[in-house]
């Protein structure tokens, strides 16, 4: 890996990371497109307004998916791990309200919240990384990305 320079570095770490941001994404959309308003936990009905909302949801990570892939085709991280950073912390404060609304006591909710939380927060960390980083080396490489 020391071999490879700089800017490689980044294209192939941000293109892992779309990859993975893609498929939570699609994995997602298909999951909250396909269940059943009464199989979802007291966070998701909080989260969907009781399953009123699924489907906009759905579309959400659907959008984030899409984004992420267009985000490797077009060479940049900003867009879909936006959305899809801004979706998981959505999650995790819904799961955080509805702890809170339960009076504290359920430590499931609180896990849950933590479990969309960190990601939000490490994904987020990456993206601003890799932004600055993607923003520096583009200013150093000639026209046309001679770099890749």
């Amino acid at each position: 890996m020391r071999d490879l320079k700089a800017y490689r570095r980044v294209v192939i770490g941000r293109n892992i990371t779309l990859t993975a941001g893609a498929v939570l994404a699609f994995t997602r959309g298909l999951s909250y497109a396909n269940i059943n308003p009464a199989a979802l936990n007291q966070g998701q009905s909080l989260v969907t307004f009781d399953g009123r909302i699924l489907g906009l949801w759905a579309a959400v990570w659907f959008t984030a998916a899409i984004l992420c892939v267009a985000d490797m085709i077009n060479r940049h991280t900003r867009y879909g791990l936006s959305l899809l950073v801004g979706a998981v912390a959505a999650w995790g404060v819904g799961y955080l309200i509805a702890w809170a609304a339960t009076g504290f006591t359920n430590p499931e909710l609180a896990q849950a919240a933590m479990i969309w939380l960190t990601p939000a927060g490490l994904v987020l960390g990456f993206l601003i990384k890799v932004t600055a980083l993607q923003d520096m080396l583009r200013r150093k490489q000639p026209p046309g990305g001679a770099g890749e």
